[in-house]
């Protein structure tokens, strides 16, 4: 079964909030042109999220952060393609990064792509209720209502300190501007209220449909 709409008429926040309560397993999934965002969750908990952007692919984001050069990233990258081995395995294996070193550097990653996410003002999400692929298996398992407190304080906190945030995507990227009400929505996250970018229409009702077997669409 999956669960798809708009974002400017069912925000980020919530949706996150009733995957978390409900426990659900699946995909989360954010899109608009040219530009995607996905989320994995097991029993409410994120253990992955993913994006078309180039700097916040994983290689790109350990270099970037001066824990792996260019070069070395090229090896490794090539021997995943050789032998179908993941990128921190072979990382670890080569001893470039330390195993509690991976596990820091991909929660830094995951909490970035979603700081992205949620400055995002309009797309289409959907989320799938799925069992995950095996490669998803491993020792990340985020709180998500941890995770949420986190990222809209990091917004909140750029906000009060006059700091401008980021653009989500470049303009050629946005899609066409929709009638908007005044004002922005408040959320609540234990029991601290955070105000997010943009503004949002009426509230519409999300579809739910049935689907069969969900395909893999994980090489995104």
């Amino acid at each position: 079964m999956a669960l798809y709409g708009d974002i400017r008429t069912m925000p980020v926040t919530d949706l996150f909030q009733w995957i978390e309560t409900t426990v659900k397993t699946g995909i989360f999934e954010l899109r608009r042109e040219g530009a995607w965002r996905k989320v994995f969750f097991q029993g409410g908990q994120i253990l992955f999220a993913s994006s078309s952007s180039e700097h916040e692919k994983l290689g790109c984001f350990l270099i970037r952060r001066g824990k792996l050069n260019e070069q070395a990233l090229t090896a490794c990258l090539d021997e995943s393609e050789r032998t179908g081995e993941k990128l921190t395995a072979i990382l670890e294996a080569r001893k470039l990064l330390s195993h509690a070193e991976l596990y820091d550097e991909v929660v830094l990653l995951v909490k970035e792509i979603l700081f992205d996410l949620f400055l995002w003002e309009d797309g289409e999400f959907r989320f799938t209720d799925r069992e995950l692929p095996q490669a998803l298996e491993g020792p990340l398992a985020l709180k998500t209502g941890q995770v949420l407190f986190q990222v809209l304080t990091r917004i909140d906190e750029k906000r009060r300190d006059g700091d401008k945030l980021p653009a989500a995507e470049p303009e050629e990227h946005r899609s066409k501007p929709h009638r908007k009400r005044r004002g922005r929505i408040v959320f609540k996250v234990d029991n601290r209220k955070f105000t997010l970018p943009g503004e949002y229409e009426q509230p519409q009702l999300c579809g739910l449909e049935q689907q069969g077997d969900p395909q893999d669409d994980e090489s995104d």
